[in-house]
């Protein structure tokens, strides 16, 4: 890239960075860093629980959401429960792993809607300190298994407290798309989930979130500065 064509960028970039009316990109220095860094730098992010979280990179701060990149090395365990209500699923659903498994606790909890089961899939992450799927535990129920998730652009709305409903998040999942439409965001609807960090013997200072995956962003592709976004 030449040095008139990094002025052209950087003065983009400038104008992508700030966004005072509707409150928050990260500041102009923050996104030249990113956007141009080479190595990614994952980190916990997301609500301080006094647990393991999982790690990621947040690329992008607006006042209503922000965008994550998944850490894709990190190992989730998840079991599916078919024909069931939300609340049976949350419950069985975390008993059925950690009992089956038996590692420490970590957060959040995904818990991912699947309407044509009429039911939904649980998951949770395995502690870092399991760097290897041949370290992980047998699993005494052939129903739950491991995977890693692909790496992914995460939209994130929250934290939000209380004990929410299936459909306190439907709610919260509606307000976040409507901040990606206005945005020009592109969003998978099959991504959507709902992650719970706090345990349900905790009565205060609850947090939970919703998430949805990014299939692209129509203001940074006419810019062509995605292609300048860690991968």
């Amino acid at each position: 890239m030449g040095s008139g064509q990094v002025m052209v960028m950087l003065l983009l970039l400038s104008c992508v960075a700030f966004e005072p009316a509707d409150g928050a990109f990260l500041s102009w220095s923050e996104s030249v860093l990113q956007l141009f860094s080479t190595a990614e730098q994952p980190s916990a992010c997301g609500p301080k629980v006094g647990i393991e979280t999982p790690k990621c990179k947040v690329i992008l701060k607006k006042r209503d959401y922000e965008l994550r990149r998944c850490n894709s090395k990190e190992i989730w365990v998840e079991t599916m429960l078919e024909n069931s209500t939300y609340e049976s699923a949350t419950i069985t659903g975390f008993y059925r792993c950690t009992n089956s498994l038996g590692f420490e606790i970590t957060a959040p909890v995904y818990i991912t809607p699947v309407p044509r089961s009429n039911g939904y899939k649980v998951a949770f992450f395995v502690s870092s300190r399991i760097k290897n799927v041949n370290d992980l535990p047998t699993s005494t129920d052939p129903e739950v298994y491991f995977y890693r998730p692909e790496g992914a652009v995460k939209a994130v709305l929250g934290p939000f407290g209380g004990f929410p409903t299936d459909k306190d998040y439907a709610a919260k999942v509606v307000e976040l798309k409507k901040a990606l439409d206005r945005d020009g965001l592109k969003y998978d609807e099959k991504s959507t989930l709902f992650a719970d960090y706090s345990s349900p013997l905790q009565f205060r200072n609850r947090k939970q979130e919703v998430h949805v995956n990014i299939i692209s962003h129509n203001a940074f592709e006419r810019l062509h500065v995605l292609k300048w976004l860690p991968q």
